[in-house]
């Protein structure tokens, strides 16, 4: 993955940003209806901005979810969501196999928290199997059950991991998901698989699918962030990163990942936390020392942010930075002189 951020030179001077008072928090919650009984756990639940309180100018999903065993779902830091934030009417939808989607539109112009609830009626077009509310979803698995499903994911794992041809891969793991849907770890590596290709839409979406068979897979919100970081889209990664923190703690990966975030938000005092964490979990761990660099040349400490570049530099010389980090290490060295004696 090709830097978010960009090497800060010498000369610039940071900025001393005037202080705002932060947004209050904002939050839609509610419950999903089967025929008039709570749905189970896994049903999508999608949120979008709505921009004249009319549903019919709804903007793209700015967020999912799914919902819990009794049927609950949560949006939180809506504050943040939208490229203006502050935004007032949300659209919550909700689709099932079997059912009439179902949308409502909450108003959070005169209120912080909301409340949206949706009864989703039997589609009496579809099959009468297919309007049962549905059980519980099987828990993700670490092998499938399904004989094909494995040979497909077998396959596609020599492709990627050995013959390093990711888009080849990606068929091998799509049949491996269609052929049993709640196989967590073939989503993961089609993920993987897409990351390598810089296909960050197609690769959120696997993370988000490996995220909803298995809620408390860590490393399936780490790829749905770090998917939305390269999109840009960081008030959504913040959310996914954190969320990934909070089932694994001790992630370097996560942490890295939300100081890329928060950096790229222009967030550079929280930004540092993470990324020190990240090298107190693992110095050998590349990108946090060149980012680390970048903090420390925000806070005018120039002789720490080349002492970091060149950490950088000596671990992965031929990292996707390292054009970057050299320049710097270069100017900083003009700069400051010979070290003294």
């Amino acid at each position: 993955m090709r830097g978010l951020f960009t090497i800060v030179v010498l000369a610039l001077l940071p900025c001393l940003a005037s202080a705002q008072q932060a947004p209050p928090a904002r939050q839609i919650t509610g419950q999903i209806k089967l025929a008039g009984q709570p749905a189970p756990a896994g049903v999508p639940v999608a949120l979008q901005i709505v921009l004249t309180g009319d549903p019919k100018t709804s903007g793209t999903v700015v967020a999912r979810t799914t919902t819990n065993a009794e049927g609950r779902f949560t949006f939180d830091h809506l504050e943040n969501v939208g490229d203006n934030h502050g935004q007032n009417f949300f659209e919550v939808s909700s689709i099932q196999p079997g059912f009439e989607g179902g949308i409502q539109v909450v108003d959070l112009t005169q209120a912080t928290q909301g409340e949206a609830a949706l009864d989703l009626r039997p589609d009496l077009d579809a099959p009468a199997a297919h309007r049962a509310v549905p059980a519980a979803p099987e828990p993700s698995r670490s092998s499938s059950n399904n004989a094909q499903a494995r040979e497909a994911m077998d396959q596609g794992q020599e492709i990627l991991f050995r013959r390093h041809d990711a888009a080849k891969s990606v068929d091998y793991f799509k049949k491996a998901v269609k052929l049993d849907p709640w196989y967590g770890p073939g989503y993961m590596l089609l993920g993987l698989a897409n990351m390598q290709l810089r296909r960050w839409s197609d690769a959120q979406y696997a993370f988000e699918e490996a995220a909803k068979v298995e809620p408390g897979n860590a490393q399936a919100f780490l790829g749905v962030g770090s998917a939305l970081n390269e999109q840009r889209k960081y008030a959504e990664a913040q959310k996914a990163l954190q969320h990934s923190l909070d089932l694994k703690p001790d992630s370097a990966e996560a942490h890295y990942e939300l100081a890329r975030t928060l950096a790229s938000s222009n967030q550079w005092q929280a930004a540092a936390p993470h990324a020190q964490r990240a090298l107190d979990l693992n110095p050998d761990y590349s990108g946090p020392h060149a980012l680390m660099g970048n903090i420390y040349l925000r806070q005018g400490d120039a002789v720490s942010a080349l002492a970091q570049y060149k950490e950088y530099l000596k671990l992965d010389p031929d990292g996707s930075l390292a054009p970057q980090v050299k320049e710097a290490v270069t100017q900083l060295e003009q700069t400051l002189g010979p070290p003294k004696k």
